[in-house]
């Protein structure tokens, strides 16, 4: 006599384990590894506003798309959105592809190619996979079942592997302030201080104007200004004319109005609130930090010169704590540089400065290295000003300082316990 097999019976238990579709499970999967991708590209928008606004918008807009592909296939993966998907990231490889070998086709450096990095590799590994899914996904039949457990183990490894080298990309792949050599170069710290530091000379005194800052007062730059190799001003033209009653005016306010909204920085916990982040390697004797969301804010079309939110601070490490050394304007790459001073408020770009594609200094091009780090090109940096908050040589709106003065500078300007920044 034959059993037959009810409910119970070993066929209704297999059939109640295996009843997860297969394409369910690769889809959680695959909106694992969209999600990942997307979060790579909202990680480097930032850096590639920096370099080109549409660069940047080309990220934002590429990071939603794959946000929302992920949860569209979990929801419910039919053709036109598996398709939708594979060719989404079909055209984010072929765009990486040609920048990596013909080079960027618009932008400030047309026809020199990217550098590669961990970073984006990663990223271009997981958008491939995502089309092999999405092609599995096409091809495989309807049907096929798998056990209920896959639908947790599966994507469980998935997002666990994911997640570790997502976190070493965002890692290796941060982005760093273009003033200062990252601490993994080969370059010495004096060597990356004399490419981007300018030499001080004597100052034209006819012009002394007092300021609310503990910098001091703004004093002229001498016409025979010299400058360290690899920095040079903004505006080839020298600027020599002396500054009308006006300029005066408008650099004593620029200076005083700067000072009232960034005292509040002095504490560097509050500027950490605000959004400001490290961007040189912490413990440094010069630190430079920025803010995003505020140079975003001024690349879609905010001033440059806002005191309410400047782009960048600096803090100077002394024996006893991290003191508010300026506040840095950043514009964009061939973007405004507003002069409300005059000569008495110039800008300055660097000019030798090897840079990855997360924006870290990696080297300093010199007689001795006269090429860059593989992986890493020499690019001019955006214009940049300072106003001080200590009093080095040149007074509020010197151009630059070498960190030995900013620093010994910093030990006279009284500050809130900081700890080191």
């Amino acid at each position: 006599m034959t059993e037959s097999a009810g409910p119970g019976g070993p066929e209704g238990g297999s059939s109640r384990r295996a009843d997860v579709p297969a394409s369910k499970v690769v889809a959680y999967c695959l909106a694992i590894l969209s999600v990942a991708t997307a979060v790579i590209h909202f990680a480097v928008a930032g850096s590639h506003f920096q370099e080109y606004w549409v660069f940047g918008v080309f990220m934002l807009v590429v990071a939603w798309m794959q946000l929302a592909w992920a949860v569209a296939v979990m929801t419910r993966a039919r053709p036109a959105v598996v398709w939708g998907g594979a060719l989404l990231n079909a055209v984010v490889i072929a765009v990486y592809i040609v920048t990596r070998t013909v080079g960027d086709v618009i932008g400030p450096t047309p026809h020199q190619a990217e550098p590669f990095g961990f970073g984006d590799g990663l990223c271009t590994v997981l958008e491939g996979l995502i089309i092999a899914g999405c092609v599995w996904l096409l091809l495989s039949s309807a049907a096929r079942r798998v056990d209920r457990h896959q639908l947790v183990v599966a994507p469980a490894a998935t997002g666990t592997v994911t997640a570790i080298l997502l976190s070493v990309a965002l890692v290796a792949g941060g982005p760093d302030m273009v003033m200062t050599a990252s601490a993994s170069t080969g370059t010495s710290a004096s060597t990356a201080s004399a490419g981007m530091h300018m030499n001080m000379p004597a100052t034209d005194t006819s012009v002394r104007l007092a300021t609310q800052s503990p910098a001091g007062e703004i004093t002229m730059p001498a016409p025979n200004m010299q400058m360290a190799a690899g920095m040079k001003m903004a505006d080839p033209t020298p600027c020599v004319a002396r500054p009308t009653a006006a300029q005066q005016r408008a650099a004593v306010s620029l200076v005083n109005a700067s000072w009232q909204q960034a005292r509040k920085f002095q504490s560097l916990a509050v500027a950490k609130a605000a959004g400001y982040v490290p961007l040189t390697p912490t413990g440094r004797a010069v630190v430079h930090y920025v803010n995003p969301a505020y140079y975003i804010a001024m690349l879609l079309g905010g001033p440059v010169l806002n005191t309410a939110k400047p782009q960048s601070l600096v803090y100077a490490n002394t024996p006893r704590d991290a003191v508010l050394a300026a506040a840095m304007y950043i514009t964009s790459r061939g973007g405004a540089t507003p002069q409300p001073g005059g000569c008495l408020t110039q800008w300055h770009v660097h000019t030798n400065l090897c840079i990855s594609r997360g924006f870290h200094v990696v080297g300093v091009l010199s007689a001795a290295d006269p090429t860059c780090p593989a992986g890493s090109r020499n690019r001019i940096t955006p214009a940049m000003m300072h106003i001080w908050y200590v009093p080095i040589p040149g007074g509020p709106t010197a151009i630059d300082a070498t960190d030995q003065q900013i620093v010994s500078a910093a030990e006279r300007v009284p500050s809130p316990a900081n700890g080191r920044a």
